[in-house]
Parts: C-alpha cells; sequence; structure tokens
C-alpha cells in the first residue's frame, strides 16, 4: 500500500484518544506515512440529563490537545481536522482514503460505540477495506516491547489477509510472530471421559497440521521471521486474550458485510475488543 495514504486516527478529547494518537503516530513512523487525526463532532448524541450545559464545542480544544501530544512525540508529519456527522459513518468514509484506521477502545465521544457498541455497529466498523486497530487504554509505549505479534489462526482463505499483516509488521519490527488456534473441543470432539487414551488429546494431530499448513508458506516468504505456533483447546477469546499479555500486538481476521465466521467478527472479536492487554488489529478480507 502506498505510503503516501495516511494513517488515520479518531482523537476525541478523551485520554483514550491521545493514547490511539500516540500509537497512530508509531506506526506511521513505521511506515513511514504522514498521520491524519480527525476529531468527528456529533452534533445529534444525546448527552446526560446530569452533564452541565456548556459553550458550543468548534473542536479547537480536542485539537490543540492533539497538537500538544504530537509535540511531546516529536511527530511533525501530521494534519487534524474537525469533521462533522455520525463519527463511523465520517471515520469509515476517510478511511478509504487511509491505510489504516486507529481508534481509542474507550472514549467520551462515540469512538465509543464504533468498536464497543451495538452489534450492528461493531460489525460495521470492522468492515473497513483496511486494518482496524483498536488501543487499550492500558497501553503504555513507554514500557520496553514484547517483540512478538499473535495472529488468530482458522485455516480459512479469509484468514490470509490478516496472516500477511502479522507477517509484514513481524519482519519490519523484528517481531517474533506467534500463530495462535483455538479448538472449540467440545463442539467437534466426544467428551474426554470417552477418550480411548486420556493421555493422548485426539485434537492435537489435527491442529498441528492446520497450523504447519497455515504457516508454511509465509514462514518460506518471510525467512527472517522468528515464528512458533500453539493450539490450545479453549473459547477464542480467553486463548487470545491470555497470549495478548506479552505481545505487542494481537490480529484477527475480518470478513465483509455480508458473511461472519464466529472467530473472526461477532461475540469473539468484540470479547477481544474488551478483554485484549495489547492494541488488537482486526484485518478485513474483501
Amino acid at each position: 500500500m502506498s505510503a503516501e495514504l495516511p494513517v488515520l486516527v479518531g482523537i476525541d478529547g478523551s485520554l483514550d484518544g491521545l493514547i490511539a494518537l500516540g500509537w497512530a503516530a508509531s506506526y506511521a513512523t513505521l511506515r513511514r506515512a504522514p498521520l491524519h487525526a480527525v476529531y468527528v463532532l456529533d452534533e445529534h448524541r444525546q448527552l446526560p440529563a446530569s452533564t452541565p450545559p456548556t459553550g458550543p464545542d468548534d473542536g479547537s480544544e480536542v485539537l490543540a490537545d492533539a497538537l500538544q501530544e504530537l509535540e511531546r512525540l516529536r511527530f511533525t508529519a501530521a494534519s487534524l481536522e474537525v469533521r462533522h456527522g455520525h463519527p463511523t459513518k465520517v471515520l469509515l468514509e476517510l478511511s478509504e482514503r487511509a491505510q489504516a484506521l486507529v481508534v481509542g477502545r474507550r472514549g467520551m465521544g462515540g469512538f465509543a460505540e464504533l468498536v464497543l457498541g451495538s452489534t450492528s455497529q461493531a460489525c460495521t466498523a470492522l468492515s473497513t477495506d483496511v486494518p482496524l486497530i483498536v488501543v487499550p487504554d492500558t497501553w503504555n509505549p513507554t514500557a520496553p516491547p514484547h517483540r512478538r505479534i499473535v495472529v488468530g489462526i482458522d485455516g480459512s482463505v479469509e484468514g490470509q489477509e490478516a496472516l500477511r499483516f502479522a507477517f509484514e509488521l513481524a519482519d519490519a519490527t523484528n517481531a517474533e510472530l506467534l500463530g495462535v488456534h483455538a479448538v472449540a473441543v467440545r463442539e467437534s470432539y466426544p467428551d474426554p471421559n470417552v477418550w480411548v487414551d486420556p493421555s493422548r488429546q485426539p485434537w492435537a494431530g489435527a491442529a498441528d497440521q492446520l497450523l504447519a499448513q497455515t504457516l508454511d508458506d509465509w514462514r518460506a516468504k518471510y525467512p527472517e521471521v522468528r515464528v512458533d505456533q500453539r493450539a490450545v483447546a479453549d473459547h477464542p477469546v480467553r486463548v487470545l486474550a491470555r497470549e495478548s499479555e506479552l505481545a505487542d500486538l494481537l490480529v484477527v481476521g475480518g470478513l465483509g458485510h455480508t458473511a461472519f465466521s464466529e472467530l473472526r467478527l461477532g461475540s469473539v472479536a468484540r470479547g477481544l475488543l474488551h478483554h485484549s492487554h495489547c492494541p488488537v488489529a482486526v484485518i478485513h478480507h474483501t
């Protein structure tokens, strides 16, 4: 993707927005790309009755805070803008002319509902044609990096886009890549109490084969990337959330508007956005 396309980040005047801005600046530096920060004034948003009345919001304070943060980070290749409309719709439209969309996990404005609101809003947001990176408020840019990127693997064709993104980023950052496959034992295999050999897990061979078949071609394309693989019998949210504790980024795949996999979109992906300890990148399959 052309480096001339900016990294788009949504800001909203909250601490979460500034944390997302910092992550976006780091990613833009890595990609040698400009950064475009946008504050969307949602004039139709209903404020709680207890909210004290204030003067009209023209976005100047939000942009000033963002500019101050960028100056602190010494990031100069940035543009800042105020837009009017619904945050989800505006950001999705602007992402068509960007190489990535970055938002905070929670915030004061409409960006929180972009990824953590109703199912329809979350699915719409995850249907971007560019990587969507959701940055939690626990991300600490000053902490030593783990040098590890975790990618969820289910063996689907759609998941190849997530693998491409994960391998490219691991190669660029000299990070280890960990491919993780969560096995739904209760759905796919008999109860462990009736296994012929309780010490031998019947799902292990198939899971290891799936991981090897999925990762081998990418290993050949990126021979410098250190690759590990892991299959775990548990719910995908628990598996990937645990792995995110020692990761710099968690990558999962996404589908389009008409077909959804539980792992890549829906309850599991939404669960990861809530519970991941590191930023989550959702990579859409066109």
